[in-house]
């Protein structure tokens, strides 16, 4: 080959066009199973989560009650200023942990079976005969974004008295209505045409103080959403509607170190 044939050939090589972006459109995935991919999960740290004490081999410099810790890339969040997220999926399951709240299992909605085995302790929580914790868990995957409009997944667990904020998230983003594109009615967005802002409140009762999730919505019905409103909104809006695809065909797994740690 002389020196004018290799000269053609690095220009044909060479030659971008932008059409193969489509024909290699899902090939990232290729070959990966749900055991191969895996997103963060955002909790709460309580006064006894390990990160807090400065006596445990998990401890976390500046963690504090009520902040939001990243248990992947260990990052913590202020719980009062809180964090950005973009809800993508919902889902409700049973989720049974060791007492040491490592995850054994997602046993789905319905396990029936499992359930009639399972006996209350003194603070109400269902032991299985294994002497694990098996919890209804509200889950919401997520994408966080930062004020730059950088956005990853991740997932909010919500169990316990958590329960009551999931209610009343699912009820705001059920009841949203936008005005619809032909300007003669409204209609019900998917969830992630709207962020929310997750902090962190105090909590009590007769057996106990812990934090807990505060749900805000942050842009309302007429505001365009993430779309008018994020730098990066119609790229989110887009890459959550794969994202979705994603969770629902069981190829998106959740870390499992870490429960969310509400007590009650």
């Amino acid at each position: 080959m002389n020196e004018l044939d290799l000269k053609q050939e690095n220009t044909s090589v060479s030659t971008f066009d932008p059409s193969i972006i489509l024909e290699d459109a899902g090939t990232a995935s290729e070959n990966m199973t749900n055991d191969d991919m895996l997103i963060p999960r955002l909790r709460i740290l309580q006064a006894l989560s390990p990160q807090v004490s400065k006596a445990d081999s998990a401890y976390k410099k500046g963690a504090e009650a009520g902040m939001i810790f990243d248990n992947v890339t260990e990052e913590l969040y202020n719980g009062e200023e809180g964090i950005t997220v973009v809800p993508v999926k919902y889902r409700k399951t049973h989720l049974e942990w060791t007492q040491e709240r490592k995850i054994v299992a997602d046993h789905g909605l319905n396990c029936t079976e499992l359930l009639s085995k399972c006996k209350e302790d003194d603070k109400g929580k269902l032991v299985t005969p294994d002497n694990n914790v098996l919890s209804i868990t509200a889950e919401y995957f997520v994408f966080t974004v930062d004020k730059d409009g950088a956005y990853t997944p991740a997932l909010v667990s919500m169990s316990g008295s958590g329960l009551k904020k999931a209610k009343k998230w699912n009820s705001m983003m059920n009841r949203l209505q936008i005005p619809h594109p032909n300007g003669n009615s409204t209609i019900n967005p998917a969830m992630f045409w709207n962020a929310y802002t997750l902090t962190t409140v105090p909590e009590q009762n007769d057996l106990g103080s812990w934090f807990n999730w505060e749900v805000t919505m942050k842009y309302d019905a007429k505001s365009g959403g993430i779309i008018k409103n994020l730098p990066t909104g119609e790229s989110i809006y887009l890459e959550a509607r794969n994202f979705r695809n994603k969770v629902t065909e069981g190829k998106v797994n959740a870390s499992g170190d870490d429960s969310d740690e509400i007590p009650f």
